[in-house]
């Protein structure tokens, strides 16, 4: 995992680099700004591969790559191939060719891979680290878009450039959503937990985890007809995010079972979450295709993953806790909150 780090740390100096170089050697004035800022903005994003070559030194980052080695190979092609791109002498290089060659390094850095990494920088931060590399590449667009020399191609370089980052975002979205309700499925989930976990474990700071249950889903679905069940589970997981607040997330854990993760959550704060959920649900007006009421409530258990008991990165130990909670719910009566429970446990608790 470091040495995939390390590429991307090198290829964001590379393309510093070369941004620094145009700036020095561009023919338009108006271009040199442009580039000197690009150059800047590589530079920030080396921090976010530092920091994070920092914390997986210490053991604080999760490794969530399945394929190591096929990873860093795909990374060291693109860092090859950037390298080739970029001349030893940027002085005799026109200003289209300068546009080229940016065009063709963002192009090549736009690949998905680089949208996963970013996920382990900071837990639910990936999105403001997306939203600042969007800004970086509508930058050279625009570039591209008033400068080429040729307007024509200009236009089909910044459209190849802003389908590349639009098409590669769909991909980590359809990979990491469900279809039906546009929340994260368990995959994109395990991927947060993990990372959440492991920052909760560094900052030694409280993070709450609620496993929701539809009460009685299969009757809803032999009453009423899976469409039904369909609507019932949408209604569900609108109620869910109408009632977390926006540092929490929310996914479908799997069939009609849902997963709230809630950053520097104790346990007090995490049963009134947990109650909440469940009066929110309580609240739905859901309807049949001829109007008959459709009975809907939720089951909800949790947990609270506490840094200061012990290490907190038994992952299976702390859903194991929560899915305890829910179970210990839906045999209290169903429509209610089971005990949120510290992990690990406090030295004497039971």
């Amino acid at each position: 995992m470091r040495s995939i780090l390390e590429t991307c740390i090198a290829m964001d100096e590379l393309t510093s680099t070369a941004y620094e170089s145009m700036a020095r050697h561009a023919a338009n004035p108006e271009l040199i700004p442009v580039f000197e800022r690009l150059a800047v903005e590589e530079r920030d994003h080396l921090g976010w591969w530092t920091g994070l070559i920092e914390a997986w030194d210490r053991g604080l980052v999760p490794d969530i790559v399945n394929d190591t080695e096929g990873l860093e190979r795909h990374l060291k092609q693109i860092h090859a191939e950037i390298a080739v791109l970029v001349p030893d002498d940027m002085a005799a290089v026109t200003d289209d060719m300068m546009l080229d060659i940016a065009a063709r390094m963002e192009f090549l850095m736009t690949d998905p891979v680089f949208g996963e990494l970013l996920e382990l920088t900071e837990p639910g931060g990936a999105r403001t680290h997306r939203a600042a590399y969007a800004r970086h590449l509508e930058r050279i667009v625009n570039a591209i878009e008033m400068y080429y020399g040729r307007p024509d191609l200009g236009r089909f370089l910044a459209g190849v450039i802003r389908r590349a980052w639009r098409d590669n975002l769909a991909l980590t979205t359809y990979a990491t959503r469900d279809p039906l309700t546009a929340l994260h499925n368990r995959r994109g989930l395990m991927t947060y937990l993990e990372q959440w976990v492991s920052w909760a474990d560094r900052y030694r700071r409280p993070l709450g985890l609620l496993l929701v249950d539809v009460d009685d889903f299969k009757k809803i679905n032999d009453n009423f007809g899976q469409a039904v069940g369909d609507l019932a589970l949408k209604a569900v997981a609108s109620a869910l995010e109408q009632a977390i607040r926006g540092s929490d997330f929310v996914a479908r854990y799997g069939g009609d079972e849902f997963a709230i993760v809630a950053p520097e959550s104790d346990d007090i704060e995490m049963a009134a979450l947990a109650q909440r959920l469940v009066d929110s649900v309580a609240g739905l007006a859901l309807l049949d295709w001829d109007g008959t009421a459709v009975p809907l409530g939720i089951s909800v258990g949790g947990a609270v993953l506490s840094p200061a008991n012990g290490p907190g990165d038994d992952m299976d130990g702390f859903l194991a806790l929560a899915n305890r909670s829910l179970y210990e719910a839906k045999q209290d009566g169903k429509a209610r909150v089971g005990h949120v429970a510290a992990f690990p446990a406090a030295f004497g608790d039971t």
